[in-house]
């Protein structure tokens, strides 16, 4: 039997046949099925939300394979995840990857869930339920969302603490290869942020002096962040910028930052302190070197890998080392077992 099945065994031993087909329809399934407009969504976990007490105790997950996972709610309360930001995770989940009819043919199921399950596919309205016993001893109130979550949840929990300031300027820096795009992509449409990316803001050939270069972070373009990006963000809200590309050493036409109460500024050196001084959250990646390098062969190629190690990756290696990053400030996660970067 699979770990994750067993995990829920032993956690809830008073499972019954009807949960064991539950969890494995959801497994399957995901939370498609009873998804509706996103605002009936929310409102749903709302109005649900009002008969809870939020429990910190409570597992933030449970495993449901290798797609999807229940988020608690009375944990999600605790950890300040809102409703509005769960009803998002949830239409934006994988598809399924199976049908009712994989469910019924489950080889991991009872000889007693296998008496229940026909209905998957001779009723194919039916949803399963949990037992009455489950209830009574468990209370579940969950929701479920894909895996490709999983990292972004910390962040919305400290974000969830900060949520009363007028705007909030998330840093998000690392190594090569740490997932800082993708979690920033993740991220944005739960927040309805704007992602400003440090690649927008490589340093133009004509300052790359040996000077400039020396200094840690040099060959990031800082001084434009501020003036074309942070500080006219922070001052309205909003702000316009001439991404640089460094094939052509050239600006490429103005991109608007529109009026977003959330703006994402990751990338290599965005927590530099003249930027990362401001941000109202520092996130830190880290991943070990092995699979760094994994992503990188894949992401860039055998050719691209060589310039990283020998160029990029010591670039960086020096600047985190010259403003002890990550600090105590930083919110810090390992990416390394995460699969979607």
């Amino acid at each position: 039997m699979e770990a994750w099945i067993e995990w829920h065994r032993r956690r809830y031993p008073a499972m019954e046949a009807e949960d064991e087909v539950k969890l494995l329809f959801q497994a399957a399934l995901g939370c498609g099925h009873l998804l509706t407009e996103e605002g009936a969504v929310t409102q749903r976990i709302v109005e649900e939300e009002r008969t809870l007490v939020p429990d910190p105790a409570e597992p933030l997950t449970e495993p449901l394979g290798e797609r999807y996972m229940r988020l608690n709610l009375r944990r999600a309360m605790a950890e300040g995840i809102r409703p509005d930001w769960i009803a998002r995770m949830m239409r934006l989940s994988p598809a399924p990857a199976a049908g009712r009819a994989d469910v019924a043919r489950d080889g991991r199921l009872s000889d007693q869930a296998r008496r229940i399950v026909r209905r998957i596919v001779d009723e194919p309205t039916w949803l399963p339920n949990h037992s009455e016993t489950y209830r009574a001893a468990y209370a579940p109130a969950y929701r479920v969302v894909g895996t490709n979550w999983r990292a972004a949840l910390p962040v919305l929990s400290a974000l969830a603490r900060l949520w009363d300031r007028p705007r909030l300027l998330l840093c998000i820096d690392g190594p090569c290869g740490s997932g800082k795009t993708t979690l920033s992509r993740l991220i944005a449409p739960i927040l309805q942020a704007e992602v400003v990316p440090m690649d927008d803001f490589f340093l133009p050939h004509e300052r790359k002096t040996p000077e400039r270069l020396s200094q840690p972070g040099g060959n990031a373009d800082w001084e434009r962040v501020l003036e074309e990006f942070l500080l006219p963000w922070r001052a309205s809200g909003q702000a316009s910028y001439r991404p640089y590309d460094c094939h052509t050493d050239s600006y490429l036409p103005a991109k608007t930052v529109k009026k977003a109460r959330v703006v994402v500024l990751e990338g290599s050196y965005s927590l530099m302190p003249s930027l990362g001084g401001m941000a109202d959250l520092r996130v830190f990646l880290t991943v070990n070197p092995q699979e760094q390098q994994r992503r990188i062969l894949q992401r860039n190629g055998p050719e691209a890998l060589q310039s990283f190690v020998t160029r990029w990756i010591p670039l960086e290696q020096s600047y985190f080392s010259a403003y002890s990053l990550p600090d105590a400030s930083c919110l810090t996660l390992d990416t390394s077992a995460v699969q979607e970067v």
